[in-house]
């Protein structure tokens, strides 16, 4: 969970653990501790916790804390010691530290009613809503302020997961509880709001007010609804300089006032109520990020830098200290910390727009426009929709990427929200060209560019006079962002491109090498030469592409695993030398999960799934935050068959990244596995979850509805369709799935209906591909619900105007074969073959039809095709081991088949296979072994005849 520094997440403590004053004490109060630390020596452990409650009674933390570790020194088994401390420090602001000591009072088995009251705050504290929930949703404490602690606590975890009701009954009973407490009567307060009665509240806090005005709290909480109801800038100001008057240490009115300020436009007395939080907490989370944002714009990097660092080291999983670190690092040109911040915060909020389009300026910037684009992506498809900003960035990676006429539809859609914005300007001047009114467009655009510092106009010239194929009037625009970036390496990557556009390769490689001459560091240049190269060829020059970039930034991670990762895909290294060589670079890059991630593949790879969880282990131990290690880890103890573990793993991926779908997919993928009925309901109830998380995402809608129709569930994948629908009425894809549960229940009428809503939504976009999915959907309703004319017209359509559509023809081939029509469905898939000479699916299907034939030779060719073109694939070795038994290679054909059972150990047809070939080759001891598993099987694996005739011929 995010938790912002102002107002907390705390309902009980408006200022959360972050506000909690932890100033330095003046040197003679200091020595007047120190004094009296020293005359009382000789108390005892008992003494010095009696005399810290009554340091918390009168608001000191510190004194608290130093009277608490004193008397844990002289009894470290003093639970209520530990239980204080950790209530102490809470108060003084340190989190980590009260969680720390919170754990150890439970070790040693303390308990009480406000030791529970703590945990559970501390629970809330760190984003771990569900777990209070679980854990405290039905507890009642004895003492009444205790009570209203908890209940208060409760509220927060409700309110965070969304469950008003809830919150209000908990609301209800800390008042019960405690009706009379300022904390109680201010946290109900601003759960009204959350409730929509924002007068109400503010009617109340009057009277609260009226009653006691000297309640500072009450104060910071007015002007925080003030903000609400977007009152007077002056009087949300008043509200908070009232608080602070009566107590400087209220960090959340510090950060109101100066919000407030700022707001309004007034930097110096902005600038003053800064100065006043430093002398108020000087050691504050929200003082170090009010002044290091200060010391930013001022330009002041070192300071910003040093106040950034120390925020950081009291809140460091806070996505606002992330995004401000992020922000400074940027500033001071280093970009691979600011990337590492902002992917940080994309990784635990992955809907924060800021911090996902700060993190692809920085990729695109640091000349990765691939992973940019991937970065942005779901900015442009999720609710509420993209801003302004998005948009132009996106179109500026789609230019960079070459691809003109996506960026030119990006930027009108820019220009659309915001017209005035120079990015806009360009997008209306494309809208123009798009129009027909080309002149006028290009005499606007080059208008901007004189008048444009920057390059957005010059590059929309650049991709006008590529579509019209004018490479003179280009190359002059990419002359001009020449002299305005003259160490940038954006010209020659331009006129790369336009070399590649042209066909002249040659030419292409030159402008490519000139770039990174220029920028050594750039990304982009060496991915798009190791790109030609591997088209050419020539994995080992491909490799060598990065050796500038990783000369030039030997810290910089990225380079060395797309070196790596040429390296392994075309096999220039060896898989043990390529394990060492990751294990160095794991040693480099300690906090890095990529290399981790892929040394975990290699091993896999290599069937040693014991090392593999290994390093997956000493990844989560290394990086806990990662839930991409946390994932490797769970999918590896799930292929050892630790199933506990990898359920425990891939939960710690869901609370990881509780807006991500990943975690629930993973569960329901676990559950999906067993084939268990008790198991289908699990899997069922983590669809859902995952469904919840993001509605309006197309790709997450069309796995849940896939999947929930393979646990014969389809209830709820018309859910997910529905959604889908609802989020994004004009997006084709929802009544596709629609469609596809119709045809799951055998609703031939209505699958078409939806299928021909979706075609026609599709139209209706202007979408200029060829939907094949939808296509294959529509055809394969029409022939199973028996309109065998209707199907071959639609299909005849199809193809005269997608003549290249092999997954189409691919498609056609399978209905043939199905209908047991081999020689048509041959024809089929020798014409996708024809047209793409690298389709495995197709050589094994054709290899499979020889056979059927008797041409053996022919079949084991195609079959060994297969395998070339796709290694380690369960189907196609198990066809290649049929085509090596049928031409009498017993011994091959069973080291194959080993293979395919190894890659799909849960598929019994294999193992039938193989128990076959250990017959004909006189292995009766493993034949046996094999044949007893697939018996014990049962009724679950339906070919028991042949399993019992096999078993009757070696006894």
């Amino acid at each position: 969970m995010s938790r912002d520094f102002k107002n907390g997440s705390s309902p009980r403590r408006p200022g959360g653990p972050l506000s909690r004053g932890a100033g330095i004490l003046a040197l003679g109060s200091t020595l007047l501790l120190a004094g009296a630390l020293a005359g009382c020596m000789g108390d005892s452990a008992q003494d010095m916790v009696k005399s810290a409650r009554e340091h918390l009674d009168k608001k000191d933390p510190k004194a608290a804390i130093i009277q608490l570790k004193n008397a844990l020194q002289k009894d470290g088994s003093l639970g209520e010691a530990r239980y204080l401390l950790a209530k102490a420090l809470l108060d003084a602001g340190d989190l980590p530290g009260a969680v720390i000591e919170a754990d150890k009072a439970k070790a040693q088995g303390y308990t009480s009613d406000g030791m529970s009251a703590l945990q559970a705050r501390l629970l809330l504290l760190q984003g771990k809503q569900d777990e209070v929930v679980s854990q405290f949703a039905s507890s009642h404490l004895g003492a009444p302020a205790d009570e209203a602690d908890l209940q208060s606590t409760l509220v927060g975890a409700y309110i965070a997961k969304r469950q008003m009701p809830e919150a209000r009954a908990a609301a209800n009973a800390a008042l019960k509880a405690q009706p009379d407490s300022l904390a109680v009567q201010l946290m109900n307060i601003r759960l009204m709001t959350s409730e929509g009665k924002l007068k109400e509240a503010l009617a109340q806090l009057d009277t609260l007010l009226a009653q006691s005005p000297n309640a500072a709290e009450a104060w910071q909480v007015k002007g925080d609804l003030q903000e609400l109801a977007e009152s007077p800038v002056d009087d949300r100001i008043d509200s908070y300089r009232k608080a602070l008057d009566i107590d400087k240490k209220l960090p959340a009115a510090h950060s109101g006032l100066i919000t407030a300020l700022m707001r309004k436009g007034d930097k110096p007395a902005a600038k003053e109520a800064v100065a006043a939080m430093k002398a108020a907490l000087p050691t504050h989370a929200q003082t170090f990020y009010y002044a290091s944002i200060f010391a930013l714009e001022s330009g002041n990097l070192k300071e910003a830098t040093d106040l950034s660092q120390a925020l950081l080291k009291i809140a460091p999983g806070n996505d606002r200290a992330l995004y401000l670190a992020g922000r400074v690092a940027q500033a001071s040109g280093d970009l691979r910390q600011a990337e590492s911040n902002f992917a940080k915060v994309v990784s635990s909020t992955p809907d924060a727009p800021q911090a996902r389009i700060a993190l692809a300026q920085v990729q695109l910037r640091s000349g990765d426009a691939d992973q940019a684009w991937a970065t942005l992506q779901p900015l442009l498809e999720g609710k509420p929709g993209p801003t302004g900003e998005a948009l132009a960035l996106a179109a500026e990676i789609k230019l960079k990427q070459g691809q003109s006429d996506e960026a030119e539809r990006l930027l009108a859609r820019a220009a659309e929200l915001n017209p005035a914005d120079i990015t806009s300007r360009v997008g209306l001047a494309l809208t123009q060209a798009r129009k027909g009114q080309e002149a006028q467009a290009v005499e606007t655009l080059r208008k901007l560019s004189a008048e444009d510092k920057g390059v957005t106009a010059d590059l929309a010239l650049v991709s006008l006079y590529l579509r019209k194929k004018d490479w003179t009037h280009a190359n002059e625009v990419i002359d001009i962002i020449d002299r305005k970036t003259p160490d940038s390496a954006a010209a020659p990557e331009l006129r790369g491109r336009m070399a590649l556009f042209r066909g002249d390769r040659t030419a292409a490689r030159a402008e490519f090498e000139k770039a990174i001459q220029r920028e050594p560091k750039a990304l982009t240049p060496a991915n798009n030469l190791a790109a030609m190269d591997l088209q050419d060829k020539k994995p080992e020059d491909a490799a060598r592409r990065y050796d500038a970039a990783i000369k030039a930034d030997p810290k910089n991670l990225k380079p060395v695993m797309a070196q790596m990762g040429v390296r392994v895909t075309h096999q220039l290294i060896k898989p043990e030398d390529a394990i060492k060589q990751l294990n160095e670079i794991i040693r480099n890059f300690p906090t890095e999960p990529s290399p981790r991630l892929a040394l975990v593949s290699l091993l896999v790879n290599k069937q040693d799934l014991k090392q593999a969880a290994a390093v997956a282990q000493e990844g989560v131990t290394a990086n806990p935050d990662s839930a991409e290690l946390a994932d490797a880890l769970g999918q590896v103890q799930l292929a050892q068959g630790e199933r506990q573990s990898a359920i425990t793993s891939f939960n710690k991926v869901a609370t990881l990244q509780p807006r991500s779908p990943l975690g629930p997919l993973r569960l329901a993928d676990l559950y999906m596995s067993s084939g268990q009925p008790a198991d289908r309901e699990l899997a069922a109830a983590a669809l859902k979850r995952a469904q919840a998380i993001a509605p309006g995402d197309a790709e997450l809608a069309e796995k849940v509805a896939g999947k929930s129709l393979a646990i014969g569930r389809p209830e709820l994948a018309l859910q997910a369709a529905k959604a889908l629908q609802t989020a994004r009425p004009t997006f084709g894809l929802g009544w596709k799935l629609e469609g596809d549960v119709a045809r799951a229940r055998k609703d031939w009428s209505g699958a078409l209906a939806a299928y021909r809503k979706a075609d026609q939504l599709s139209k209706d976009a202007g979408a200029t591909m060829p939907n094949t999915a939808l296509a294959v959907a529509l055809h394969g309703v029409l022939v199973e619900s028996g309109k065998t004319e209707e199907a071959r017209q639609y299909a005849n359509a199809w193809l005269s105007q997608h003549k290249q559509d092999t997954l189409f023809r691919y498609h056609l081939g399978d209905v043939a074969l199905t209908k047991g029509q081999y020689d048509l469905a041959e024809q089929y898939y020798q014409g996708v073959l024809a047209d793409a000479p690298d389709n495995a699916a197709a050589a094994n299907n054709i290899a499979w039809l020889k056979l059927r034939a008797g041409r053996t030779d022919e079949g084991l060719k195609y079959a060994e095709k297969a395998n070339q073109m796709r290694p380690k694939v369960a189907p196609y070795l198990d066809t290649w081991a049929e085509a090596l038994a049928a031409k009498g290679q017993t011994t091959k054909a069973i080291e194959v088949q080993q293979q395919a059972v190894a890659q799909a150990p849960n598929v019994p047809a294999y193992r039938l296979r193989l128990a076959q070939l250990y017959v004909t080759g006189g292995k009766k001891a493993e034949a046996q072994t094999e044949l007893k598993r697939l018996a014990d099987l049962g009724p679950q694996f339906e070919q028991q005849a042949e399993v019992q005739k096999l078993q009757a011929a070696i006894r």
